[in-house]
């Protein structure tokens, strides 16, 4: 179970983002307004999801900031589909960008993989010729 949380200012995007996520065990914050995250709990979350049209405080901002207290994935979702918003929402250090519209089954699909990744274990390995020394779990 990860816990996501998902900013986004409407409410029917946020309801549907909760249902499909909570079929795979996921615990959902759902936040309509960005000006009231707290800041201060982000490190409890293992991924985000961000629109970017949001009134307030765009979600390029939001991720700029974001980015800079805590590592984990951070992911559009958004009606802008041009490919300079695509650029520049990666080059501020989100980790993905889906536009809306987006299927179910693609964003349950890239969430685990994000999840997947986050959670794999580092291995250390040594190769000698024929010889596979894992070191991280004293294997040979």
């Amino acid at each position: 179970m990860a816990k996501i949380l998902a900013v986004d200012d409407e409410p029917a995007i946020l309801e549907m983002i909760e249902s499909i996520l909570n079929k795979d065990g996921h615990l959902v914050t759902k936040v309509s307004n960005p000006l009231k995250i707290n800041m201060e709990e982000l490190h409890r979350y293992d991924l985000i999801l961000l629109d970017i049209m949001m009134p307030g405080i765009d979600g390029f901002e939001l991720c700029k900031r974001i980015r800079i207290l805590v590592d984990c994935p951070i992911l559009f979702l958004t009606a802008k589909t041009e490919e300079n918003s695509l650029v520049n929402g990666l080059s501020l250090g989100a980790d993905d960008y889906i536009s809306k519209p987006f299927g179910v089954m693609e964003l349950r699909a890239r969430i685990n993989a994000h999840l997947r990744r986050e959670h794999r274990e580092h291995s250390v390995r040594m190769v000698l010729g024929r010889v596979c020394i894992q070191i991280s779990q004293k294997k040979l």
